[in-house]
């Protein structure tokens, strides 16, 4: 690429220094003027980890420090005339994630406060007494900005990250969302003494009352303007970063198009908007991508943005029961989806998968006011499917179990050894707690497995003569694989038969991929032997 290419803001989360020295900037100004314009805004904004929150923050604490001195030549510059400046508070919260108990975690706090303070001409006053905790004190420091004629601008960058990371200690966990409650009650009884406040989170406790009745904060996570404040959509990802995509193109063997189209695949799909009227890439992943597009169209959700840890595992604690439920639309209402109850068995699992951004709104239905959820896109899918198998194997990994990927084993393996490599895998499972119990659970098993090697199986596909368990594409093979479960009381070779004569009077797959080598596979699953104990090769 040329030298004159602008560099990708990769990791880059603070505005002024995205400007400085010219990285990439997706103008986003124009929809941060309709935020910024009313006089007394407040705003609260739930978006998954990595999806650009700080540097959104970062833009607002620019604008009103400094005014229109980073936005040369962005949308903005034409729009804002206001000509004074704000003390800026900005709190980043956001890898506040590391305290022992409560005195720790006041300590740290007050450490967070003062340093959000630097620069406005104001600290934390010292405590009065042993009760005299930050909050208290923060309002005091409101009241003098009040004093000078001041109105600060106030900003939180993922306001639950400390109750986040107190999930599963219950006594911790109601200490220090006592102790965050009051600091917010402070926030709110002093919020007519702001010019603004934004507040980003990715989890909308009510516990924290910012969101109790008649309270002064606007919650836009759903509103369909500003569904495109963070992310970058199609039309952005093709005017900023064709440059980008040409180069990952030209390594990958790709057209642009084709090239744009994997793209989208992997990163795109996130809505967050409740008539289902846009989505956008995670720009996280997105910019890995093209920074790095030689090592191809790598998972980089998992292992950043979608995996937090102790919010992680209390999503697989709670959140993940049913590995049959891998992939399966889900409908919920609205207000279930905007109105959160709390956390500690409270609040519905699937808001929960929602917030942390593993689903996403794939369509609306107004009259109903009900929202479809399912996965964004081929990463996140690939990350949930890796959370299932870790919790179906107790934490280990399927290669460590059988020795293969899906790849290796499905793309190289004789048929012989691909149902050894799955009796292993079965047989490690925590059938106590996740047991094959039929023929819908030991499909969804099989394609948990398939979608850790980033293989897309068709389940149910149908063609003139019925509806095929399975299907997939490895390399240049072909499988197609019909599934029987064995009740303790039937016979498995019948079974077996039964799928072998499906398999040929059905022609399942015959019509797809025919320059492939084709592999038709009949299983059957006893439920007593908990393995495969018959099969047979077409």
């Amino acid at each position: 690429m040329s030298d004159v290419i602008k560099d990708l803001p990769l990791g880059i989360q603070n505005f002024h220094e995205l400007r400085e020295d010219d990285f990439f900037y997706v103008d986003k100004t124009s929809l941060i003027y309709e935020l910024v314009k009313t006089k007394k805004g407040f705003y609260f904004l739930s978006r998954p980890r990595r999806f650009g929150k700080t540097l959104l923050l970062s833009t607002f604490a620019s604008l009103f420090k400094y005014g229109l001195k980073d936005f040369k030549g962005l949308a903005i510059e034409k729009l804002w005339t206001d000509e004074k400046t704000y003390p800026v508070i900005n709190i980043d919260l956001s890898l506040y994630n590391r305290f022992s108990d409560l005195t720790d975690f006041r300590q740290r706090f007050e450490l967070v406060i003062n340093k959000a303070l630097d620069g406005t001409g104001e600290v934390l006053p010292v405590a009065e007494n042993s009760s005299d905790h930050v909050p208290s004190r923060f309002d005091r420091v409101i009241s003098n900005f009040v004093k000078k004629g001041l109105s600060p601008v106030l900003l939180i960058d993922e306001y639950d990250a400390p109750v986040n990371y107190c999930l599963n200690n219950k006594e911790l966990f109601t200490q220090i969302s006592n102790e965050l409650a009051d600091f917010y009650a402070v926030i709110k009884n002093q919020s007519s003494n702001f010019r603004f406040i934004f507040i980003t989170g990715i989890c909308k406790h009510n516990i924290l009352d910012l969101f109790s009745s008649g309270n002064f904060i606007q919650d836009i996570s759903a509103y369909p303007v500003f569904s495109t404040l963070t992310g970058y959509t199609e039309d952005e990802l093709r005017h900023y970063f064709m440059p980008y995509i040409e180069n990952a193109a030209k390594i990958l063997n790709l057209s642009v198009e084709q090239c744009i189209t994997k793209i989208k695949q992997h990163y795109d799909g996130f809505c967050f908007d409740l008539k289902a009227s846009a989505h956008v890439l995670n720009p996280w992943s997105t910019l890995n991508f093209l920074s790095y597009p030689d090592i191809g169209f790598r998972n980089y959700w998992y292992n950043s943005a979608g995996q937090p840890s102790v919010l992680t595992q209390y999503i697989k604690e709670h959140s993940l029961k049913k590995p049959e439920e891998y992939g399966q639309e889900r409908v919920l209402s609205v207000d279930d989806l905007t109105n959160y109850r709390g956390l500690n068995g409270e609040f519905s699992d699937t808001v929960m998968l929602y917030q942390t951004g593993y689903l996403s709104i794939k369509s609306a239905f107004v009259e109903d006011m009900t929202v479809t959820l399912n996965y964004p896109n081929k990463e996140v899918s690939e990350s949930m499917a890796k959370l299932y198998t870790e919790m179906v194997l107790g934490n280990r990994t399927v290669t460590s179990v059988i020795g293969y990927g899906p790849v290796g084993l499905f793309g190289t393996k004789s048929p012989e050894m691909v149902v050894s490599s799955l009796n292993k895998l079965f047989l490690s499972v925590d059938y106590q707690d996740y047991p094959v119990k039929n023929e819908a659970t030991l499909r969804a098993y099989l394609q948990l497995y398939l979608k850790l090697g980033g293989i897309n199986p068709l389940v149910e596909t149908h063609n003139a003569k019925g509806r095929s368990d399975l299907e997939f594409k490895v390399q240049d093979r072909y499988w197609v694989i019909e599934l029987k479960f064995a009740k303790e009381q039937d016979s498995p070779q019948k079974l077996l038969n039964e799928a072998v004569a499906q398999l040929k009077s059905r022609q399942y797959g015959e019509q797809n991929e025919t320059k492939l080598q084709h592999i038709r596979l009949a299983l059957v699953f006893s439920a007593k032997e908990r393995q495969i104990v018959a099969y047979s090769v077409l």
